[in-house]
């Protein structure tokens, strides 16, 4: 029951079982899962959740809670944070990034699939210049976004990518996903880019130093990969989060001998903590609850926070690949410590709100960035001051979302909804495990985690997902946003396929429909695909692999 799942946090198409694991989240589906032996747990729970003692529940029980605690904060990591949030961006900016190149491609070639193949093959004089031209733009597009998701995710293992000959430089892959992304929300919601940092100002500067030969900014450049990335940042959060929870509801009973009997110290959960100790030098720390733990979870939460191309501009272009690669950052910060700060290995006991605020400001400044308070800040004056952005906020709190760009709204809308929290209350989102359980827990930040708990999970007796319906909320509404979202979703993953996947168009969508016929579900699909691009997938002329 302590052990979580890896899950996949790369591109995929397909869910994860979970019947051989405790829980995960996916990051391009945007849901929690839990085994169902954690979701019966779950269930059993008290009502005012989080507020009691050792004496009301089993141990099983909190190992079950701890669990969920860990993939919900997998989910405020990729809702919440900067980076997490421009990486669930990605994914839809991949479709909105192409939108319009993909419809001038069907009146120049025709519905065919796939077209990175076609590209590949196709010659003569019946396929004009414009067609190739039009598919190396789609095709350029969906990998450099691909590409920044895993050099984020997980740079130690990208050393294949950045040798492939479409892989220009890191600047310039980091540069399209964030401007896309950017890109996609201004469409949706700052059209004039009053609010939202107009990346083209941004782009020009990385040209100058792409001419100037600046390593990482031109092609060919010789690359330097971190050997930290976001997913030991976020998984190693997440699983101290996780111990610290089970250390305080047990008043320090549950230590570091039971987490290791549990297996709970696995190599992907300690990857980032060891290099953090490795790097400042600090001694191992005797305890969970040890200062050293928490100091190592706010450079995790100032690492997954980079503040450059979103939401501030970029202010350093020579510093463009540092100020925004999580890992980099992560090093940068500990390094940072080792050198000029080796007295914040105690600086942190009380888990409190003004511990938060001295140490973040204190390092930020000496690393010259934003804060996550002043991310958190930027974002609620957008949605003081933006009406779109006030409006989506105000219809996430009822539930709904308004149907321009349906997707982003709900992502915008929970990671404003979390900003709001993050401003008031940036300790328990930094500490949830401190602060939920044992002396720390309180009313606050039970009512925290209720707000922010994932939007959508699976249901523990199948594979399919609900959304979440939160305390005060109408179902009707909540549904049917749900059923916007993952049209949504479906939309992607069939443009995807178009863009990249041999064979035929595949309809995975059992998940959401488990009760449908393969029919019923083809000819949900359908439609939505046909109503994007004005061709049904039945239409297209499939090439051979």
């Amino acid at each position: 029951m302590l052990d979580t799942s890896r899950g996949d946090l790369l591109p995929h198409t397909h869910f994860n079982a979970t019947l051989n694991a405790h829980g995960l989240y996916d990051g391009l589906r945007f849901v929690v899962r839990l085994s169902p032996r954690v979701h019966e747990l779950i269930a059993s729970l008290p009502d005012d959740i989080g507020l009691y003692s050792a004496s009301d529940v089993t141990f099983e029980q909190m190992q079950a809670f701890s669990t969920f605690l860990h993939e919900t904060i997998h989910w405020w990591q990729h809702i919440g944070s900067t980076c997490g949030f421009m990486m669930s961006l990605s994914y839809p900016a991949q479709t909105h990034a192409n939108l319009n190149h993909l419809r001038t491609f069907l009146d120049q070639a025709g519905p065919v699939k796939p077209i990175r193949t076609w590209a590949k093959t196709n010659s003569g004089p019946s396929v004009t210049e414009s067609a190739r031209a039009t598919a190396n733009i789609i095709i350029n597009n969906q990998f450099d976004i691909e590409a920044y998701r895993f050099l984020v995710t997980n740079p130690e293992r990208a050393e294949s990518l950045v040798n492939k000959p479409m892989f220009e430089s890191l600047a310039h892959t980091y540069s399209i996903a964030l401007g896309n992304g950017i890109m996609a929300l201004s469409s949706t919601f700052d059209r004039e880019l009053e609010f939202i940092p107009d990346p083209r100002s941004w782009q020009k500067e990385l040209g100058k130093l792409r001419e100037a030969k600046e390593p990482g900014y031109f092609y060919g450049s010789p690359i330097t990969l971190s050997p930290i990335g976001a997913f030991h940042i976020f998984e190693g959060q997440a699983r101290f989060a996780q111990l610290q929870y089970l250390h305080f509801f047990t008043a320090g009973a549950f230590n570091w001998d039971d987490a290791d009997a549990a297996g709970m110290l696995s190599p992907i959960y300690m990857a980032a903590f060891d290099d953090f100790l490795a790097r400042t030098e600090f001694a191992r720390p005797d305890t969970i609850d040890h200062p050293t733990v928490a100091l190592f979870m706010l450079i995790c939460d100032i690492a997954m926070n980079p503040a450059e191309a979103f939401p501030f501009p970029v202010l350093a272009p020579d510093c463009f690949i540092i100020d925004v690669d999580p890992g980099m950052r992560f090093i940068h910060l500990s390094i940072i410590i080792k050198h000029q700060f080796p007295e914040l290995s105690t600086a942190i006991t009380e888990y409190s709100a003004r511990e938060y605020v001295e140490v973040s400001t204190q390092l930020c400044r000496a690393i010259s960035t934003f804060t996550p308070l002043q991310i958190a800040d930027e974002i609620n004056r957008w949605v003081n001051d933006g009406p779109a952005f006030k409006d989506c906020l105000a219809r996430h709190h009822s539930g709904k979302a308004d149907a321009l760009n349906l997707p982003l709204q709900v992502l915008f809308g929970q990671f404003a909804s979390y900003a709001r929290d993050k401003a008031s209350y940036p300790h328990i989102l930094c500490w949830p495990g401190a602060n939920m359980a044992g002396r720390n827990a309180s009313q606050e930040s039970i009512g925290l985690f209720s707000r922010q708990s994932p939007l959508y999970m699976d249901r523990g007796e199948d594979e399919m997902i609900v959304p979440v319906i939160r305390t005060g909320l109408d179902k009707v509404p909540v549904m049917e946003t749900f059923q916007g979202f993952y049209s949504g979703c479906a939309l992607y993953d069939l443009t995807y396929q178009w863009i990249i996947t041999s064979g035929p168009f595949s309809y995975d969508f059992q998940w959401l429909q488990p009760n449908g016929t393969d029919e019923q579900i083809k000819a949900w699909a359908d439609r939505i695909f046909t109503n994007a691009y004005g061709v049904s997938p039945y239409e297209f002329v499939t090439l051979p692999a």
